[in-house]
């Protein structure tokens, strides 16, 4: 697939994420205080030629996402997309090993590269998320990234960023992901795919997509924030509105999640969307399926 191809599908899967109505995120007609609808729009522009490089580089992984995450924030003043690049890295430069899209060859060629990783990639993504000034809990176990020490210990253990990745999957679902070779974004793929050719409507389809996964998978975000018993409570809540989706149910919803003493922002399935997003958006332009209605 072309690397021009797979930069804007990663700008506009940006796009589309911010710009459907997602309960508890920013959108259209809201902004938080420290961050932005026009951050996401701009950020999420801002890093295609990084994936454009790295689509004809295919190397260095590490480095392409801490290079996403500078020209993000040249961009935009807050962390509005260290997720979505670290999530749509792997599956850009997979994407540009593929003469066409098809689910299963992409999900071969993203195992091969998380799979590959090393030292320098785990320590390049520790500066990109130092860079992003990230919301980070100190870990359990394994380096901790504000630790001036975290980059010895790296070394010293000889720890991939696979390997990082997988002591963090246990409290952090893009880490998840990475090990689990994007269970959660190809589950969110084919909903959106379903959702679109039930709807016609891509928000719709967005909209649906997320309260599904978030349904699903407590969102980790609020668990690193609020504690899991209240992600927990989210994702039941979620499944109540999937049971009875319409425009009151969701609407109810984003009130419960943004209230004031809530707060409850699901920003980590905000990110699976994104990724979710791009490889629809990979489908439909290698099978020249390029109009939404």
């Amino acid at each position: 697939m072309k690397a021009f191809d797979i930069m804007k599908a990663s700008q506009i899967a940006c796009c589309f994420e911010v710009g459907s109505f997602k309960p508890g995120n920013v959108h259209k007609n809201r902004d938080y205080d420290d961050i932005k609808y026009h951050h996401f729009i701009s950020s999420g522009i801002a890093f295609g030629d990084v994936i454009h490089q790295a689509c004809l580089e295919k190397n260095n992984i590490g480095n392409f996402i801490k290079k996403g995450v500078i020209e993000s924030k040249k961009w935009s003043p807050t962390n509005a997309n260290l997720g979505i690049i670290m999530l749509h890295m792997p599956i850009a430069i997979a994407a540009s090993n593929l003469d066409k899209f098809s689910e299963s060859a992409l999900k071969k060629e993203t195992e091969k590269i998380i799979k590959n990783t090393t030292v320098q990639d785990a320590i390049d993504v520790y500066r990109a998320i130092e860079i992003a000034l990230a919301f980070v809990n100190a870990p359990e176990n394994g380096p901790d990234l504000k630790s001036k020490d975290a980059k010895d210990e790296l070394i010293e253990k000889n720890l991939t960023l696979y390997d990082v990745f997988k002591i963090s999957s246990t409290w952090d679902s893009i880490s998840n992901e990475w090990t689990e070779n994007f269970k959660i974004s190809y589950k969110g793929y084919n909903l959106i795919k379903e959702y679109y050719e039930k709807y016609n409507n891509i928000n719709i389809a967005v909209t649906k997509t997320f309260i599904n996964l978030l349904s699903n998978y407590p969102d980790t975000l609020i668990a690193r924030k609020k504690g899991i018993d209240v992600s927990k409570m989210v994702s039941e809540k979620a499944k109540e509105v999937l049971n009875n989706f319409n425009e009151e149910s969701v609407l109810e919803f984003d009130k419960f999640l943004s209230k004031e003493g809530n707060k409850l922002n699901p920003g980590t399935t905000a990110d699976l969307i994104a990724s979710s997003l791009l490889i629809f958006l990979l489908d439909r332009i290698s099978n020249e399926k390029t109009i939404l209605y």
